[in-house]
């Protein structure tokens, strides 16, 4: 293949060419590193995988990752989770790159990964989150159509692709379309303008402990508002860790 001759053969025997040494040199790495990733692809194809990737929201940590993080110790101690902090379009990217293994994101992410296996383990109660001094804040709940004619705060597509759609829907069900505010990229900046702009926002009911001063989180009690917290992973055989974590998460 490579068009000259890599050995010499003589009395003493055989050895290499200048080329061959070459070849020996920038090669040899190039062999190992083939080497190694088979290595690791096999014992992956074999449930040997010693890593599990998993990216997460990370205000789901406490309530949803953790336990099964110790469920996953004691059945698998072998395999080391990896644990990434990202966005569910963050997260939905990996997968599909094979930089993760299971993704742990809400449903407005779940239309978008049709080419993934899910579950949705749970069923949230959706909150609305209000500046602290809004008239509502003076009732544990209300139904979601107290808000027709409120500023809502929206999520950017780039990062939390589906919620504003999945806002929309549920406001649709109480009689009446969100007018959107604003559009934020992260929870946290959300907080900021409920708090700062006096507009409103949904977000599930695992959030309240987060509430920053300045806002408050009251439940809606319309029994349809719910939010589906879903786990997706490769389709096929992947992992036997994979597949365990997947089903064990919010058992």
């Amino acid at each position: 293949e490579i068009g000259a001759p890599l050995f010499e053969r003589g009395s003493w025997g055989m050895r290499p060419t200048d080329l061959g040494f070459q070849v020996r040199d920038r090669m040899g790495p190039v062999v190992k590193d083939y080497d190694l990733a088979r290595a690791e692809v096999m014992a992956y194809a074999q449930g040997r995988h010693q890593q599990l990737r998993v990216g997460y929201l990370g205000l789901a940590a406490a309530r949803f990752l953790n336990p099964a993080l110790k469920r996953l110790k004691d059945s698998f101690p072998d395999v080391k989770p990896v644990l990434l902090d990202q966005t569910p379009m963050e997260q939905l990217n990996a997968l599909r790159e094979g930089m993760i293994d299971v993704a742990l994101i809400g449903q407005e992410g779940a239309a978008l990964a049709e080419d993934f296996f899910q579950r949705c383990p749970v069923r949230l109660k959706v909150c609305a989150v209000l500046p602290v001094e809004h008239h509502l804040c003076a009732q544990d709940s209300f139904n979601l159509k107290e808000l027709r004619g409120e500023p809502f705060v929206g999520v950017s597509e780039e990062a939390v692709p589906g919620r504003n759609r999945w806002i929309t829907d549920l406001c649709a069900k109480a009689g009446f379309r969100p007018q959107f505010s604003a559009h934020t990229h992260s929870v946290t900046e959300s907080f900021a303008l409920v708090a700062s702009e006096g507009g409103v926002a949904l977000l599930p009911d695992y959030l309240e402990g987060a509430a920053p001063p300045g806002v408050a989180f009251r439940r809606l009690s319309d029994r349809w508002a719910r939010w589906g917290f879903h786990v997706l992973r490769q389709r096929g055989r992947g992992s036997a860790a994979a597949r365990f974590f997947v089903d064990v998460i919010g058992k």
